[in-house]
């Protein structure tokens, strides 16, 4: 007959039930989708009343609420499936603050011509009109950088890094926050940033950083709105502005440098993840 053999204190051995898995990642964002749903009510209302008051400020104020209460209930639901409301806010030397951004405004620069030369049809083009404008600059400088970051590095992976390998967790809760984002040249912009903010959270565990410069990525991001009444992802700013190809092809080169700079300097100042001996 056979038996089963357990350990000499009788105790059985098991590993924690960490959250989330990939799984269950991908689900909490279809749960932030139907959260969308109680939290567009009362933005309703606003617009209502903000086209009857001729009041433009309750428009914005209503569409500021439903981005909050959406990532606010999701985070929420997913504090109750962890277990846990932890977050980790570790201190860096300050120095990291400066250079990871300079790294970061490098990086935005490079993927510029990429993001770009993604078609745009022109209803996708009316759509990002009527999301992105000015009203929205409050929701993607201040609310964006806490909430998403908190969703994506503090709860999402936070959970990989404690199940999968650095590797893995950093690329899967990169692609979950370009996949949230919808817009194809958002997406990969949104892609591009998730694993840098994703690696240095891994290194740093300090949701401050990211915070920090997720805040600097949507400030620089949504200066174009002053300078026109709408972004437009399929039109490279930048090269525009410059008028130049030659000085913007020596602009890129030197983000190429700068980047690689930040990089191995951050490498080698920032301590190793507590984890990295975790299986792929």
């Amino acid at each position: 007959m056979m038996t089963s053999q357990l350990p000499e204190n009788n105790e059985v051995q098991y590993r924690p039930a960490y959250y989330p898995t990939i799984k269950q990642a991908w689900w909490l964002m279809a749960v932030m989708m139907l959260m969308q749903i109680p939290a567009v009510i009362p933005s309703i209302g606003l617009k209502l009343a903000a086209e009857k008051l001729e009041l433009p400020v309750l428009d914005m104020i209503g569409q500021t609420l439903a981005y909050v209460l959406a990532f606010g209930l999701t985070i929420w639901y997913a504090f109750g499936k962890r277990g846990s409301r932890t977050l980790s806010f570790a201190t860096v030397p300050a120095i990291v603050y400066p250079v990871a951004a300079i790294g970061m405004i490098a990086l935005g620069l490079l993927a510029e011509p990429l993001v770009s030369t993604i078609p745009m049809p022109e209803k996708l083009n009316e759509l990002l009109r009527e999301l992105f404008n000015k009203d929205m600059v409050i929701t993607a400088v201040i609310a964006a950088p806490i909430l998403e970051e908190v969703l994506f590095r503090g709860i999402i992976e936070d959970g990989f890094l404690k199940q999968y390998s650095p590797a893995k967790s950093i690329i899967w809760s990169a692609v979950i926050f370009g996949v949230i984002h919808m817009i194809p040249a958002q997406a990969l912009n949104a892609c591009l940033l998730g694993l840098a903010f994703g690696w240095l959270y891994y290194r740093t565990r300090s949701l401050w950083l990211c915070m920090f410069l997720h805040f600097v990525n949507n400030s620089l991001s949504s200066l174009p709105l002053f300078f026109d009444d709408a972004l437009q992802m399929d039109v490279n700013t930048t090269r525009l502005w410059i008028g130049n190809d030659g000085l913007y092809m020596g602009l890129l080169a030197a983000c190429a440098a700068i980047c690689y700079g930040c990089y191995a300097y951050l490498n080698r100042i920032l301590p190793e993840g507590n984890n990295s001996r975790l299986p792929v």
